[in-house]
């Protein structure tokens, strides 16, 4: 989910964070952080050679060769290849390093970039719905996710969460002290994260037409609220909300390029109340909108989750969740500090707790509690947050409302969803699901532009401290010889079947190495950022082939989750597709987004899509013993 080309060069700049208070260890969450490995250095050798098994399918003959001549000159002996080695296995090696990556990556690939958050950069969960009163009332909804959003966040805050472990591999867990109390704010050449001492600011945000609410969820002696006085909470701001009517959209300046909201932001804080409103927003456990719409199909409920008219928001906060008016909910995430695999565990554990609900048990909880809202044990009612809007700040988010409208005005989106094609299925032919769809995606990509194309899949490498994704390279010799071999007039199923066969054991061979730290693009940005002031660039990264082979025309992820029926984000180059994918149990999904005006259209991709899903299960189920057919 990143841009290709968010940068020419690879400066060595540290994140920038500003930490406002730590606390010690309390729980187990992070118990296994001293045993993690290190995140490994690759070897020259097996990193020039998965790089030149990874470009072949996109070259020519004469192509490939002289790039191969570029790669064997970098790794010769005693040239510079070994010498950006020695200092990268150097720099790794030191005590005070954690991760070699991590040292610029969050950087590199979010806070210098200067595109708008949203949509290039956040991701979206839509809920699914909630069959019961719960999943219909816009206020019992709002309420049940900040109750169970602060269940889950006291036991990050306790550090009493389990840790994950996977396959026996305990996973880092670094990045659950960025889901809480802090958010991005944007500074000059990169941003900044500002994080702040959850137990001092025990408050969420409420969004609601425009205003933004600060609401208590713990007394002023620390003990977490109840369903019914977060309810209270909530229901007294829809009704102070009235007396105010819809206000200036501030939010909206969180949609712009990073550079342009800078510039109002620094006008905003000139303001002491404008800093102490925006100071209160960041330092916020987590933000919820109340939104005035209803959306009704899958398409709708994504957009809104995704971004809304731009309006009712802010970007920056690292949680976002939204409830509209007929209790569709949904998430995003903004995605500096955290990658999906914390808020999926969040999203989960809400939405598995609003199926658990008793609508009856918890209407009636409300209706007899006898505590009025004057009364609650709480540092104040919920606050309306002001804002002193100078002339031109006004007219700055008045030309952000336009901007963000020709933004998502020039995304075209589609969304496949497969019902009775998923995991159960697809472990009948005995192959890895995830290596299944991208052979599906390769395949409908392949009949929809008759090209192959650099393909990204994130693979997480949270096995190793402070890890947090690697590049699958998604195209091999064998997916090329795989979508070339379903789509001629000529082939017979059985060569299908083993074309098949042989670009998914490449592609699980490939991101299984790149989960274990042993992927092309890391260790080459890593050799990158060893060089030194004056030195040549080698010519393996001046090779026009380097920065075409990680152009991601399709940039592609998948999460876990039987509680979400969509997610998504942008496509990452103005000439590729975004795809965003979830294999359930009985069906599949795929969000696809792309720039229109290029010659791509989302809705000729969903329908090779589903064309190729139904080939792919048409030929498939003729190697499948006779009791086993579908």
């Amino acid at each position: 989910m990143l841009k290709s080309s968010l940068r020419t060069k690879f400066p060595s700049i540290m994140p920038s964070i500003k930490q406002f208070s730590t606390s010690a260890l309390k729980g187990d969450l992070y118990r296994y952080q001293k045993e993690l490995p290190k995140l490994p250095v690759p070897t020259l050798q097996e990193s020039a050679a998965k790089y030149l098994s990874s470009v072949q399918p996109l070259l020519n003959e004469s192509q490939f060769q002289s790039t191969t001549a570029k790669v064997q000159d970098f790794i010769k002996s005693g040239g510079i290849g070994e010498k950006l080695q020695a200092r990268l296995e150097q720099f790794a090696a030191n005590p005070k390093v954690d991760n070699w990556l991590a040292e610029w990556w969050d950087d590199y690939a979010y806070m210098s970039y200067r595109d708008p958050v949203s949509p290039y950069v956040s991701y979206f969960f839509s809920h699914k719905d909630v069959p019961t009163l719960v999943g219909k009332d816009q206020l019992l909804k709002a309420t049940l996710i900040a109750y169970y959003t602060t269940q889950f966040m006291i036991e990050v805050q306790n550090e009493t969460l389990e840790p994950e472990i996977i396959k026996g591999n305990p996973y880092c867990m670094n990045a659950f002290k960025y889901m809480f109390s802090n958010s991005r704010v944007p500074a000059e050449g990169a941003d900044i994260t500002e994080i702040y001492d959850g137990a001092e600011h025990p408050y969420f945000v409420v969004a609601i037409q425009n205003h933004f609410y600060k609401v208590y969820h713990h007394s002023t002696s620390g003990e977490p609220l109840s369903k019914a006085q977060l309810y209270k909470q909530l229901e007294h701001i829809t009704q102070d909300v009235q007396k105010f009517g819809k206000a200036t959209p501030l939010g909206a300046l969180t949609s712009l390029n990073r550079d342009e909201w800078l510039s109002s932001y620094t006008q905003l804080i000139k303001s002491p109340s404008n800093k102490a409103s925006l100071d209160a927003i960041h330092a916020s456990s987590f933000l919820i909108a109340l939104d005035s719409n209803s959306p009704v199909t899958i398409e709708e409920k994504s957009k809104n989750c995704w971004h809304g008219d731009g309006q009712n928001r802010y970007f920056d906060k690292p949680l976002q969740f939204f409830v509209s008016a007929n209790g569709n909910s949904g998430f995003l995430g903004e995605h500096s500090r955290m990658d999906a695999t914390p808020t999926v565990q969040l999203n989960n554990f809400i939405v598995s707790k609003l199926f658990q609900e008793d609508s009856k048990a918890l209407v009636k909880e409300i209706d007899s509690s006898v505590e009025s809202l004057s009364s609650l044990p709480v540092q104040s009612l919920p606050k309306i947050l002001s804002f002193d809007i100078n002339p031109y700040v006004r007219e700055e988010i008045n030309q952000a409302i336009v901007k963000f409208q020709k933004t998502i005005e020039s995304h075209d989106e589609e969304i496949f969803q497969y019902q009775g094609y998923g995991k159960n299925l697809i472990k009948q032919f005995k192959v890895s699901p995830d290596a299944y769809v991208q052979m599906l995606m390769q395949l409908a990509y392949y009949k929809t532009t008759g090209k192959i194309r650099p393909t990204y899949e994130s693979a997480a490498t949270r096995k190793f401290l402070k890890g947090r994704t690697e590049t699958g390279r998604t195209v091999s010799n064998e997916s090329k010889k795989f979508v070339e071999t379903w789509t001629s007039l000529d082939s017979t199923n059985e060569e299908k079947i083993a074309t098949f066969q042989a670009a998914c054991k490449q592609h699980v061979a490939y991101l299984s190495d790149a989960a274990n730290g042993k992927g092309v693009d890391r260790h080459f940005f890593g050799l990158k950022n060893m060089l030194q002031s004056g030195e040549e660039i080698p010519e393996i990264f001046t090779d026009p082939v380097f920065a075409y082979s990680a152009t991601w025309y399709l940039s592609s992820s998948q999460i876990p989750s039987e509680y979400f029926q969509s997610w998504g984000w942008s496509q990452v180059i103005d000439d590729g597709y975004g795809l965003a994918y979830m294999i359930n149990s009985e069906w599949i999904h795929v969000h696809i987004s792309c720039k229109k005006g290029n010659g791509l259209r989302s809705d000729h991709l969903k329908w090779y899509l589903t064309e190729s899903a139904n080939q792919m299960k048409d030929v498939l189920k003729t190697s499948l013993p006779p009791k086993a057919k579908l």
